[in-house]
């Protein structure tokens, strides 16, 4: 696969997927989609991948590793989400929002993240340093959006960039977990742009329709 834009993502480049991997991941990715993963879900996967359900288990021995991989390609497909320049501190944070959006509507996606970030706080865990990676490059690149916008005289004085991303990824995750057990209680869009926008001196654009990328369309 190869991409155009100049962000780069949690492994410091767009995902690279061999052929049958990147079939797989993308149909695991659709089966978390639409019902979360089951103890069926392999064979279905491979079924939608177009390989024997052997071949499936020759490509990926262990399943957290599909999994892993299912996270990372939708990682990979909200970059398509994020703003063409990085130094676009609003864009930035207001794809931040997006992609918070983009979750909401795939909530089995969430909760393997879920899941999985919990389990994968063990070293050996094969999710380990995909995790890892993936906070600190979001932390990154919230921490690079404040940082232009605390140049430009958008940030309120004594908001330390560094902390109010880390909170915000905090918030997201924990209001996700809040989200999942009760849709209708929590709305995870508002709260987290009213938590941005607290920190602004004008408040972030209201919410605006996207179009999530598929996956088939990166292949």
């Amino acid at each position: 696969m190869t991409h155009d834009t100049g962000i780069q993502g949690p492994t410091g480049a767009r995902l690279r997927l061999e052929q049958d991997e990147h079939a797989l991941a993308a149909a695991a990715l659709d089966e978390i989609r639409d019902g979360g993963w089951r103890a069926t879900s392999l064979a279905r996967v491979a079924e939608a991948a177009g390989v024997s359900l052997a071949a499936a288990r020759a490509t990926y021995p262990d399943e957290r590793e599909l999994l892993v991989d299912a996270l990372r390609l939708r990682d990979d497909l909200g970059i398509e989400l994020l703003p063409d320049s990085p130094r676009d501190g609003r864009a930035m944070l207001q794809a931040f929002i997006d992609v918070a959006r983009f979750g909401t509507e795939t909530p089995g996606t969430i909760e393997l993240f879920g899941t999985l970030a919990t389990a994968a706080t063990a070293p050996d865990h094969p999710g380990h340093e995909y995790f890892r990676a993936r906070y600190e490059w979001l932390r990154g690149l919230l921490v690079d959006a404040l940082r232009e916008l605390e140049e430009e005289g958008e940030l309120k004085r004594r908001c330390d960039p560094q902390a109010v991303a880390a909170q915000a990824i905090a918030l997201l995750d924990g209001l996700q977990i809040q989200w999942l057990l009760d849709h209708e209680a929590i709305d995870v869009e508002g709260l987290l742009r009213s938590f941005l926008d607290r920190n602004l001196h004008d408040p972030l654009e209201p919410a605006r329709p996207i179009v999530a990328p598929q996956a088939a369309a990166t292949a």
